[in-house]
């Protein structure tokens, strides 16, 4: 597997969980830890969506 494989996968997983703890704040009602996983989340899905595309750029 290439680094930039590696990496894609590594961003999704820790999307996936900031996803999960999301979706188990809200069924507690706790909104403030839902906005924060949902804004951090995202960021670190763009930045490594834009890591996975300039590849070749960065490196």
């Amino acid at each position: 597997m290439e680094t930039r494989h590696a990496v894609l996968a590594l961003v999704a997983l820790v999307t996936l969980v900031m996803a999960v703890r999301g979706v188990v704040a809200g069924l507690n009602g706790d909104f403030g830890t839902v906005g924060r996983q949902v804004g951090v989340g995202g960021f670190i899905l763009a930045f490594g969506v834009v890591l996975y595309r300039n590849w070749e750029a960065v490196g």
